[in-house]
């Protein structure tokens, strides 16, 4: 039975739950851990994966020939230089969202991947929420029909509690954007249920939190290439408890975040049915998918194919979070693919 090795980098709140995952399936092993203190990778080794190394840097990692997987989860502004040295040295790469800071970081980050030939999974964890495939598996077995408007925002209050707040929220140096930082779930899942965007119109604004140096809360319309049209938002300084708002509509039903309507399947239905299932009402790492997301990756190096989430899916999720921003400083609309 073939094992993959991973080293991983950046031991904080989302590393631990990547390590619980990796330990529970049989085709990959963690051989290394890293960080930028090194007293974090040694707690984690402790705590979770007491077989492993810990080693005192990134390079280190990449350096080992026996490890396979680079599993990146360092501050944002790190990602793409990262993930590009990783698979330069031929390593298939898991890498937290967001993989990049701009277009350029993004593209090269792509393109090393797709030179280097190598596996990759970015951490678009909410595709294997339960709730969420429901939803897609209802869109491709006709349940909805054709899709016409298609509406996914995250709302989640973010402030200094978060141990990433300094790197990853308040400072344009490590999260330029709400898009960028948590927005692309919602982004993700746009594309996800509603396909490739062709325009996006958008605004930001503060709302009463004076903490951030960009606009924490945003609204975005955006038209698909098929003609249809959607809206995805975000905000982080909402005083309310997480919230994944998805609204679909489509020529033979709807979906409302829990509930969904469809006479086609079901005749003479008078009111909303309810999804039984577990649905995305958490922003804790801890209640996301990582499994998952984790045995799509073994399953794609065994089976020699594309993970579900990879460096093409993002990019285009991360294309259009950039569009989004180009679009709030410019007060204009902004076309997809992205030009320079």
């Amino acid at each position: 039975m073939k094992t993959h090795s991973v080293g991983v980098f950046g031991i904080g709140w989302v590393a631990g739950e990547h390590i619980k995952a990796y330990g529970q399936n049989p085709h990959i092993k963690v051989a290394a851990l890293a960080s930028r203190r090194r007293q974090s990778a040694q707690a984690a080794k402790d705590k979770l994966a007491p077989d492993c190394d810990v080693m005192d840097t990134f390079d280190d990692l990449v350096r080992r020939d026996d490890i396979d997987i680079i599993d990146i989860c360092s501050p944002n502004a790190l990602h793409a230089e990262e993930a590009v040295a990783a698979a330069q040295a031929g390593k298939h790469v898991v890498i937290e969202k967001p993989i990049a800071m701009n277009l350029q970081e993004l593209r090269a980050v792509r393109d090393a991947v797709v030179k280097a030939k190598v596996k990759s999974q970015v951490g678009f964890v909410l595709r294997w929420n339960p709730h969420i495939q429901s939803i897609r598996s209802m869109i491709d077995k006709g349940g909805l029909g054709d899709l016409y408007y298609t509406e996914v925002d995250y709302y989640h209050e973010i402030g200094p509690w978060w141990s990433g707040w300094k790197w990853g929220a308040a400072t344009r140096d490590g999260g330029p954007s709400a898009s960028l930082m948590a927005g692309c779930h919602a982004v993700d899942l746009l594309r996800y249920f509603g396909g490739e965007a062709e325009e996006v119109f958008a605004y930001g604004t503060f709302g009463h939190r004076k903490d951030y140096e960009y606009e924490p809360t945003y609204a975005a319309v955006v038209k698909f290439r098929n003609g249809k049209v959607g809206k995805t938002g975000c905000s982080f300084e909402n005083e309310c408890p997480y919230i994944l708002n998805i609204l679909l509509h489509g020529t033979k039903g709807s979906v409302l975040n829990e509930k969904f309507f469809t006479k086609d399947w079901f005749p003479g239905q008078k009111g909303w049915q309810q999804f039984n299932t577990a649905f995305a009402d958490s922003g804790d790492v801890a209640h996301h998918p990582f499994q998952a997301m984790v045995d799509d990756l073994a399953t794609a190096l065994l089976e020699d194919r594309e993970a579900t989430a990879n460096i093409h899916e993002a990019y285009k999720s991360h294309e259009l979070c950039l569009a989004i921003d180009r679009s709030i400083e410019t007060g204009r609309p902004v076309r997809l693919p992205l030009s320079e």
